[in-house]
């Protein structure tokens, strides 16, 4: 049987792109896919448009326009609002970028052989043109997930019984939505419930980088300095200690243990405690350098 597949879509301002995008997604062979949209607030045609597609291709489908305020707002809209069967796999789209073909094919593939998420590398593309892989796909960590997510949210599959509890955690955890990045409590709520995730070193969309991006590609200098800044104000820190309460209560039996001692190293900001969660660099980040750099601003008081 062909797979199903919903593509949840986030809209605001999005005009320039969105004829693309869709495109690049309602193209895809191998798979049976639709997409629910939710526009938030758009005041560039991006409704009207919206309007026309739904209007002459059956496939598309939308929410009533509303204001969420950000993407992880939108985003999280979608995941309680958005009718989803219980045989569909899971996508998020943005509205900005260029799927490759096959990209959910290969993407189902992966996850049906008992892996319940899915995302990858992607290339990021310049307004100039250049083109820059963004390597996502290290080896998992222990605790990787509460400190880092596993790539963008627009390469994505989620199976449906992780889309079911995640949805689950964002109705009866009010902590949920609080967590400002979508893709990373996905991830989070999958690792910590003991699910599989797989990275894929395979790019599966052109990742277009403009100033409207919430976060971006994390490559360049701009996008080092942003990252430098959302640590230096104690951001980060504060979303993984979120996330790591979140993730102790849907984490099953004793893998709760070695969570809950972590947590204890969060919630104190004491030299010893630091040291402690330094000393355990090697479990929370996937990248090598990654490790030793949040090791160093642990150690220092910085994060």
């Amino acid at each position: 049987m062909v797979a199903s597949v919903v593509v949840l879509m986030a809209t605001h301002d999005g005009i320039r792109w969105l004829d693309e995008q869709l495109g690049s997604i309602l193209d895809q062979r191998g798979v049976d896919v639709r997409v629910v949209v939710f526009d938030d607030g758009s005041t560039d045609g991006t409704d009207v448009y919206l309007g026309r597609v739904a209007a002459s291709d059956g496939r598309v489908h939308l929410l009533p326009p509303g204001r969420a305020g950000s993407a992880s707002g939108a985003f999280y809209h979608l995941i309680t609002n958005a009718e989803v069967r219980p045989d569909e796999f899971v996508a998020f789209s943005d509205q900005d970028d260029v799927w490759m073909p096959g990209k959910l094919a290969r993407s189902v593939s992966v996850l049906q052989r008992g892996i319940d998420g899915f995302s990858s590398n992607v290339t990021a593309v310049a307004p100039d043109g250049r083109r820059t892989l963004i390597r996502k796909a290290f080896p998992q960590r222990e605790f990787d997930y509460l400190f880092e997510g596993p790539g963008p949210g627009n390469t994505f599959l989620l199976s449906p019984r992780l889309f079911e509890f995640v949805r689950h955690v964002l109705v009866t955890d009010e902590r949920a939505r609080r967590i400002d990045f979508h893709d990373w409590l996905v991830y989070g709520v999958c690792r910590a419930r003991g699910w599989r995730w797989h990275i894929s070193e395979e790019p599966t969309v052109d990742y277009r980088q403009h100033d409207d991006n919430a976060l971006g590609a994390n490559a360049g200098l701009r996008s080092a300095v942003s990252r430098l800044r959302l640590v230096a104000n104690t951001w980060h820190r504060g979303q993984s200690r979120l996330l790591a309460g979140i993730a102790a209560d849907v984490t099953p039996g004793a893998g709760g243990e070695s969570l809950a001692r972590l947590r204890r190293c969060l919630d104190s900001t004491s030299f010893s405690s630091r040291c402690r969660l330094a000393r355990r660099f090697s479990q929370l980040r996937r990248r090598p350098r990654d490790r030793w750099a949040l090791a160093a601003m642990i150690v220092s008081g910085l994060w």
